[in-house]
């Protein structure tokens, strides 16, 4: 009998593990060898095409849910088939104009541009869209201020170089004159300007001396300032939409209770956000290009994402690493079209905080 060469060998392996999971990916339907024979074209005898599952499943790139049923597969034929893909599928024509249409006008703020593209993703993905802002302890004071709404009444305004915008009301202990609080004002932009946000508090309670005698009584509003705008700057950073996806296609992620424990993570939120964290330290420590990674099953490190797959795509501003943006959706998704959608929105995202700094140096 004529010995095959081991590369050819393997050759064949991957080309009908590519064929397995495409093919699962689409019909959701394990795949015997009889269909193998029948559809996938590959030129192989059914003893050949037997022989290879058995060695596929034997390696744990498939699993057979029953004796009598078909392959399915692991989630080491799902890493294999990712990475397989080497080059990211271009997004078609129409769906690019589609995505851009979200980004020709000016967004305000950037919980604005967050939330929409959270929305965006969900939309075009029909996963869970999910993006995390960037760590606002951590950002730079490009303006802080208190606006007067008449009275002990007032409204706290806190914006970042990074385009992070916070506005929470403020109930004074006196009524401040227009003369103070534009002391107030001066005393905080002066000393504050270009300043970490988790920085702020301490620089100043430091220099509440240096303020002239004749507003010594503010000095306690201060504080309260930058102790409330400390609390408001730390809202929910990771911005999820789309979770009625995952619903809708609910019979793609497994039974009922993998689908509980999947929808309680994405309502919690805090350890979603703590797996994107992860990874935006690593993507800024490693300083390596963006670029896009997935996660299958329980890669991602939650038992509760074993049904499902993460792909995300860490974003920049003034060379930093900021956030990361992404799709959670079943393990059955069309991983190149995931790919390059949120490898094509995070490049948007970067350009939009790119033209904000033009405009506001203009």
């Amino acid at each position: 009998m004529r010995q095959l060469k081991p590369e050819v060998v393997q050759e064949r392996k991957r080309h009908l593990l590519q064929w397995i999971v495409h093919y699962y990916i689409k019909t959701s339907k394990p795949v015997s060898s009889g269909l193998i024979a029948e559809e996938a074209g590959l030129d192989l005898s059914s003893a050949t095409i037997r022989s290879i599952l058995q060695d596929l499943e034997d390696e744990g790139y498939l699993v057979q849910p029953h004796s009598s049923s078909g392959r399915e597969p692991s989630d080491k034929g799902y890493r294999f088939f990712v990475d397989y893909l080497s080059d990211v599928q271009r997004l078609a024509a129409a769906e690019k104009d589609s995505i851009e249409e979200q980004y020709r006008r000016r967004i305000g703020e950037l919980d604005t541009l967050l939330v929409e593209t959270s929305k965006l993703l969900s939309r075009v993905s029909q996963g869970a869209g999910m993006v995390l802002s960037p760590q606002a302890k951590r950002q730079t004071l490009k303006r802080l201020e208190i606006i007067s709404l008449g009275g002990r009444q007032a409204l706290g305004v806190m914006v970042t170089e990074e385009g992070l915008v916070r506005h929470w009301p403020l109930q004074l202990a006196f009524a401040p004159t227009a003369r103070q609080l534009g002391a107030i004002n001066a005393f905080l932009n002066e000393r504050l300007r270009g300043v970490p946000v988790e920085k702020a508090r301490a620089l100043v309670t430091a220099n509440l001396g240096a303020m002239e005698r004749e507003f010594r009584a503010l000095a306690d509003m201060a504080a309260e300032m930058v102790e409330e705008f400390g609390r408001s700057a730390a809202p929910d950073s990771l911005y999820i939409d789309g979770a009625d996806n995952i619903l809708s296609q609910a019979e793609r992620f497994g039974d009922l209770k993998e689908v509980q424990s999947l929808m309680r993570v994405i309502g919690q939120k805090g350890r979603l956000a703590e797996i994107l964290e992860r990874e935006v330290h690593d993507a800024g420590r490693n300083d390596q290009p963006a670029r896009v990674r997935v996660r299958i099953g329980e890669e991602a490190g939650l038992p509760e994402l074993k049904s499902a797959s993460l792909v995300t795509h860490v974003y920049r501003h003034g060379g930093r690493v900021v956030g990361v943006l992404g799709i959670l959706g079943s393990k059955r998704m069309e991983y190149s079209r995931m790919m390059g959608l949120v490898d094509y929105v995070g490049r948007l995202v970067e350009g939009r905080l790119s033209e904000w700094d033009e405009e506001d140096a203009s």
